[in-house]
């Protein structure tokens, strides 16, 4: 990231919004983290911005094209980016996923997103979506040595098959 402030980041948060996702996806950290909230279903980690990109394309799919973003930067400076974003789709099937998440960014000291966390402010209507539409996630858990988790149970929040550190 240039210039840290609240008009720079809305003008990514918008180009995204627009269909133009290179400006806020070149922001990130080649060794971005992501660690999503429930509102991700079973796309809650990512470790870098090649598996970030996979897990947002499956993420996509999922909904068939139909989940969008409207964000809106509520406070940025040379540490850290502030958003509330409001998302929304439908499943193939009808199901319509509402959802209002503060993303919170970590900036690194290159200047790059190096950290990324979603809350849900929604929590319990994301967790009872994701019970109604199981899915199993294949991104996530491709090319990396340690596992991932494929499966959210959304009824305890606990993940299947839980990684084992060594």
């Amino acid at each position: 990231m240039t210039e840290l402030d609240i008009a720079s980041v809305q003008e990514m948060l918008d180009a995204s919004e627009a269909g133009d996702y290179g400006p806020v996806f070149e922001s990130f950290d080649e060794h971005i983290i992501v660690e999503n909230g429930p509102g991700a279903g079973p796309w809650r980690h990512a470790e870098g911005r090649d598996e970030f990109a996979n897990v947002l394309l499956e993420f996509s799919a999922f909904f068939d094209g139909t989940f969008r973003q409207h964000g809106r930067c509520i406070y940025a400076d040379e540490r850290v980016v502030i958003s509330l974003i409001d998302e929304s789709g439908t499943t193939p099937a009808g199901d319509t996923f509402q959802n209002l998440a503060v993303y919170v960014t970590r900036v690194g000291a290159d200047g790059g997103a190096d950290r990324l966390w979603t809350v849900d402010l929604d929590t319990e209507d994301c967790l009872e979506f994701w019970a109604r539409n199981p899915v199993a996630s294949t991104a996530a858990s491709q090319g990396n040595e340690r596992p991932r988790p494929l499966l959210v149970d959304c009824n305890s929040w606990e993940r299947s098959p839980l990684p084992v550190e060594k």
